[in-house]
């Protein structure tokens, strides 16, 4: 069962959109694929993640600010009420930014605290729950998470923790270089091993 399904190599004629579409078996995967992400973000970075609660975007930040400050055991939660976490990065000289926009209605009233202007341009962000953003930067990589709707079964007959689906969408030739890069290079491949015959 191959873990990696292209929806276009090249830009599609109906949507001149390259979309990369993953399938990610556990948790682990999830903070891996964060991490492989991580690698050569700089300031400026935005990767707004949406869909299903539950669905991995807290995961795929802890192995991205984990994978990006070098600390394998950075604590990193979800900042539901805090709003923002934010994780010092390259001595200090950049700031990755973990927002949770959940709680907020999108209004200016409830976004100026979180100085989103200032955030994405100097900034390394993550934001979950993009949807309650009145703008979106034109430079950014747009990931949608979805829970797996196919049960999988260990060893031992019982049931695993349904896996996750991962479309990664890039805007901006930044983006869409490093996504491509990486694929061509086989680097999701080589994270997502498939044990199933």
């Amino acid at each position: 069962m191959p873990l990696l399904t292209k929806s276009s190599d090249r830009l599609n004629a109906t949507s001149e959109r390259y979309t990369l579409n993953l399938s990610i078996p556990t948790a682990e995967d999830m903070e891996d694929v964060g991490g492989l992400l991580s690698v050569n973000s700089a300031k400026g970075d935005v990767i707004l993640l949406d869909g299903d609660l539950g669905a991995g975007k807290t995961c795929f930040s802890r192995g991205f600010v984990r994978g990006r400050t070098g600390s394998e055991n950075e604590r990193v939660t979800s900042p539901t009420y805090l709003l923002s976490n934010t994780y010092p990065v390259d001595g200090g000289g950049a700031r990755i930014y973990h927002m949770d926009l959940y709680r907020l209605s999108g209004s200016e009233g409830d976004l100026a605290p979180l100085d989103l202007d200032n955030a994405f341009a100097d900034g390394i962000c993550l934001v979950e729950w993009p949807s309650r953003l009145r703008r979106k930067p034109a430079e950014r990589l747009d990931i949608t998470l979805t829970i797996d709707s196919v049960t999988r079964s260990d060893d031992d007959g019982g049931v695993d923790d349904p896996g996750r689906l991962m479309q990664l969408v890039p805007h901006g030739a930044r983006w869409l270089e490093r996504l491509k890069f990486l694929e061509s290079e086989g680097y999701f491949d080589d994270l997502l091993c498939s044990s199933v015959e």
